[in-house]
């Protein structure tokens, strides 16, 4: 069996058809590598179970959405809210949304860069905002550009893995909701490296407060990227909902 066929098979899960032949590539060989073992050597009992591997590792990246279809009837009778409603992460947010879009509004932010965008865009963006919006799930930023085009919003969503980005657009602020945990394997080298790249007046940074299993965090606060702030120079404001930490975070004066 050769690499194509494991993508095909790893992507019959509806809910992993969105991604990105390549991103998908990347994760069976590197899962490959972390078990030692020869894709075109695996019995079928072995390749079952990379399967499986690599579609657990997959969820974490991406979120999980019902009957996709019907995404397009909703933006096309203006059914916002029952669109929103399709993606995990978007959905578990609509009750707090009001309170960031305030808190975009104190920042008075003329552009804004969402990075592991999900629908958080169709949420956020409006005609007065200038929005570039990126994520590796091709069905989220189809439907993404779709809302721009229909509601007359500047801007664009781009297919793309954020860890692999050189040069991001210079905005006024940067989103980065529930990203940082799920694109970080080991340490926080990652985000530091993404902060800095940054060019932006401020950062939003957000963190669930719960595992992946659903449980409350009992320490949810994450002082890491409180130290990381202090020692780059970073200003932050910390604001609490029920289910998600935001770090409010302002670059140095250089960006102001």
């Amino acid at each position: 069996m050769d690499t194509k066929e494991l993508i095909a098979k790893v992507k019959q899960k509806k809910e992993l058809r969105g991604l990105p032949d390549n991103f998908i590539e990347e994760v069976i060989k590197e899962q490959i590598k972390n078990k030692g073992i020869q894709y075109h050597l695996l019995s079928k009992k072995e390749e079952k179970q990379l399967i499986k591997e690599v579609r657990a590792k997959l969820r974490i990246y991406v979120g999980q959405f019902h009957k996709p279809k019907s995404r397009h009837r909703f933006l096309e009778k203006d059914k916002i809210e029952e669109l929103l409603k399709t993606h995990s992460s978007t959905k578990e947010r609509l009750p707090h949304y009001p309170i960031l879009k305030k808190i975009i509004s104190n920042l008075k932010s003329s552009s804004i860069l969402d990075l592991g965008c999900g629908l958080n865009p169709i949420a956020i963006a409006n005609s007065e905002t200038e929005y570039y919006a990126y994520d590796i799930n091709e069905s989220d930023i189809e439907i993404i550009n779709l809302f721009f085009e229909r509601y007359k919003i500047k801007g664009k969503a781009y297919v793309q893995d954020i860890r692999k980005i050189e040069h991001f657009p210079k905005t006024d602020l940067c989103l980065l909701l529930k990203v940082i945990d799920v694109i970080e394997n080991k340490g926080h080298k990652l985000a530091e490296i993404i902060l800095k790249k940054l060019e932006c007046r401020h950062v939003i940074v957000s963190f669930s407060t719960k595992t992946l299993s659903g449980v409350p965090m009992r320490h949810p606060q994450r002082g890491w990227i409180e130290r990381l702030c202090s020692r780059l120079g970073y200003k932050y404001n910390l604001v609490k909902t029920k289910n998600e930490l935001f770090y409010i975070i302002e670059k140095s004066y250089k960006y102001l």
